[in-house]
């Protein structure tokens, strides 16, 4: 089946749940949700639910004393300023730098630093790490991709991403990211870890638009890496007299990947596991190049 009439398989499924509009259409359907205006505002409006989150990742970024560090995916500051946090306990402080492929979270970095300082002395560039030429060559001794982020990244994106960070990369440098853990016993996704979903949220802010979100994510499908969820997101902004204003649909694909298979694609791609970290909520894999 190819792309096109597998995403259109997608939709009838989506009429038939009354998850799209009668009159909605591949045509509709868009791909770039994290580089979207409406993103930012979605991503913004969650702050106080993600203040709680916990960062697994943070607690080993200072282990050898880094000069510089890069988070990669900084949005509105959130995990930046907790790097930031834990850099003024360090005796050598290191330089900060954060990378983010949205430019509208410009305004919500802003924003944020006036109530967290400490990201005013961080250098932040909003650009594609895949693509910048802002970072005019800077290799870094940490680059940090928290958040789980690393399943967003399709398989076939993989290699740029390894090459973006082998690019930035200082020689003796460390790259630390997370990942999802199976909840199985053999290590394996499979689709009791990702199973059918359909949820939604209503984000409000005082005197702004109104956004509600409604989300439908298919039944995990199986691949020899490991599975592949594939969701669908509309984004309905609200006059505060609740009269729809803009609806956008997106499709987001999350790729799973078996740890034995993630360790096979690090090898290949000449980075060495210094080490992976399972004590928490996710896994923290921190890598060097070989």
């Amino acid at each position: 089946m190819s792309p096109k009439d597998e995403i259109e398989s997608e939709l009838q499924r989506l009429h038939d749940f009354g998850f799209l509009l009668e009159n909605e259409s591949v045509s509709d359907i868009r791909n770039n949700l994290h580089s979207t205006e409406i993103w930012a505002d979605v991503f913004w409006r969650r702050r106080k639910n993600h203040a709680s989150r916990s960062d697994p990742e943070i607690q080993f970024i200072f282990d050898n004393n880094p000069k510089t560090i890069l988070e990669i995916g900084t949005a509105y500051g959130r995990v930046l300023n907790k790097i930031a946090v834990e850099n003024e306990k360090q005796a050598n402080k290191a330089k900060l730098f954060g990378i983010e492929i949205c430019k509208h979270c410009k305004k919500y970095f802003q924003d944020y630093s006036k109530t967290n300082s400490l990201l005013e002395d961080c250098s932040i560039y909003f650009d594609d790490f895949l693509k910048t030429k802002d970072v005019f060559q800077k290799q870094f001794d940490v680059i940090v991709l928290p958040m789980n982020t690393f399943p967003s990244f399709p398989i076939s994106m993989l290699k740029d991403l390894f090459l973006a960070v082998r690019k930035h990369l200082n020689p003796k440098g460390l790259w630390l990211f997370s990942t999802y853990k199976p909840k199985t016993t053999d290590k394996n996704y499979n689709s009791e870890n990702l199973p059918e979903n359909h949820n939604g949220e209503l984000l409000v802010e005082l005197s702004e638009d109104i956004i509600a979100g409604e989300h439908y994510q298919f039944p995990a499908i199986k691949k020899d890496y490991g599975m592949q969820a594939i969701t669908y997101s509309t984004y309905n902004r609200l006059t505060r007299e609740y009269k729809l204003k803009e609806r956008e649909i997106y499709r987001n694909i999350r790729e799973f990947i078996n740890p034995d298979n993630l360790k096979k694609i690090i090898s290949d791609n000449d980075f060495h596991i210094e080490f992976i970290d399972t004590s928490s909520h996710s896994a923290v894999y921190c890598l060097s190049k070989t």
